[in-house]
């Protein structure tokens, strides 16, 4: 059921630049824009539906030329050609200049062709709507490990994963236990001596939580690299969040029949673990090198 997707920064652009009139006519221009090219390769945005209003979701649609044959009453063989389309599910996040497309193989072109088609498409209606947009660019952001930390010390944890222990000895600062520091001492050493060896450790409990009361869940956290931790959430909701989001993104959705109430709530998901401020950072951060190299160009 589930897709691997894109997640893409829209470098340059910036909705909330933009004007109401010229929100109301990108929106309009998304949902109403026709195909470009010419047959057999017309390519372009299709069923597109708005989720709020700046966020759509819809299909960027590719049509490909595909030698077929079929067999005659007399079983003779006849070869004719398909101009099938294929779609790749979209979600444009505008508010936060964020892209993500579907990513999937298909023989007759390539996933970098797509990409390359369906940003042409995006910026030519963002023009038209009089904005700046520059180009697509893969987005990554890293969680630091304090952040790891303040979701262990104020979440109801369910999951952990840390790497990178091995060879590491738990940081002088930190008490296991206090004020039972001969305590602390002897499990200290024993877990130090435990990651002369141990290079990952992996740790869950039941649905209810409560991990956060692991002493060893803890150690493994503040000594080595954490990669994933899951919490419960509101409505006892599971949140898992990793060390790194995108480029690539696995979507628990139906992108064949997608209903608009489970497509907000991804992004909603998708959103609690996206940080605005880091997202503005990382845009401006590319938006002031394109600035510069097509300075540097002329």
């Amino acid at each position: 059921m589930g897709k691997s997707f894109k997640l893409k920064v829209l470098v340059g652009f910036d909705w909330h630049a933009l004007s109401d009139l010229q929100r109301e006519r990108l929106i309009s221009l998304i949902l109403e824009s026709p195909l470009s090219g010419e047959t057999p390769n017309r390519y372009g945005l299709v069923k597109c539906r708005q989720i709020s209003k700046n966020r759509i979701f819809g299909y960027f649609t590719q049509e490909v030329e595909v030698e077929k044959h079929r067999y005659t009453i007399r079983k003779s063989e006849e070869k004719y050609l398909d101009r099938p389309f294929e779609d790749f599910f979209f979600i444009l996040l505008l508010d936060f200049g964020l892209c993500l497309l579907q990513s999937r193989k298909i023989s007759e072109i390539s996933m970098i062709d797509i990409e390359e088609r369906f940003e042409e498409v995006v910026k030519s209606i963002i023009e038209k709507a009089e904005g700046t947009f520059y180009y697509f660019e893969d987005y990554i952001l890293k969680r630091e490990k304090e952040e790891f930390i303040k979701i262990f010390n104020t979440e109801n944890i369910i999951s952990i994963k840390v790497d990178s222990l091995k060879g590491k000895v738990i940081p002088q600062e930190f008490h296991i236990f206090n004020p039972d520091f001969d305590k602390d001492r002897i499990i200290r050493a024993y877990l130090n001596d435990d990651f002369k060896n141990l290079d990952e450790l992996s740790t869950s409990t039941t649905s209810t939580g409560g991990l956060q009361q692991s002493k060893l869940s803890k150690v493994a956290l503040i000594t080595g690299n954490p990669k994933e931790i899951g919490y419960m959430g509101i409505r006892n909701q599971k949140i898992t969040v990793k060390d790194q989001i995108g480029p690539s993104i696995y979507i628990d959705m139906d992108v064949d029949f997608p209903r608009t109430e489970d497509v907000s709530r991804q992004i909603d998901e998708l959103s609690s673990n996206l940080v605005f401020s880091k997202v503005k950072h990382i845009q401006k951060k590319l938006t002031d090198n394109y600035i510069i190299k097509d300075h540097d160009t002329k």
